[in-house]
């Protein structure tokens, strides 16, 4: 098994010297999995935490500021323009807490800022968000994505421990 492993990088190896590195780029593309980025974003205020309301959620309609990593994008640039989209808060300094798999083919990173602002957007330009509101660690709305809750309690240790 490790002689077939070891022949099989030697000819890629050797492959990847012969052919233009396009070609190489685009075989590399052809047999690698293929999977999404996600960001999710934690905003605080004086111990509160920023969660919108999500017009194509009806069933769990609060969550946190999430969106995907366009091609080309950055995730810490996704976060902060998603941050833009949705709030209208500009967002220089995030800290990472997080990344995973929540699905396949599918990674999720997950970032938390402070926030000075008292003020946001109370809805996006495109009806994607119908509200924002302030929420209390302990006062989270009942019907928040179930998937969100260990992210905000995540968040929420790394955001203590920075406080203390």
């Amino acid at each position: 098994m490790r002689f077939k492993q070891a022949w099989q990088r030697l000819r890629f190896f050797v492959v990847g010297r012969m052919l233009p590195k396009r070609l190489v780029q685009f075989l590399m593309y052809l047999t690698q999995t293929k999977f999404l980025v996600a960001v999710v974003v934690v905003l605080w205020r004086d111990d509160k935490i920023l969660l919108l309301r999500h017009s194509y959620r009806p069933r769990y309609p609060w969550g946190l500021l999430t969106g995907w990593v366009n091609a080309g994008e950055t995730p810490e640039a996704a976060a902060c323009r998603e941050i833009f989209e949705e709030t209208g808060l500009h967002i220089e300094h995030l800290k990472y807490f997080y990344s995973g798999v929540p699905h396949h083919r599918h990674l999720e990173i997950g970032y938390w800022a402070e926030v000075s602002e008292p003020t946001v957007s109370k809805s996006s330009k495109d009806g994607e968000i119908m509200e924002s509101r302030w929420f209390g660690f302990t006062e989270l709305p009942d019907r928040l994505l179930p998937s969100q809750y260990p992210l905000i309690e995540q968040a929420y240790r790394h955001y203590q421990h920075l406080e203390a």
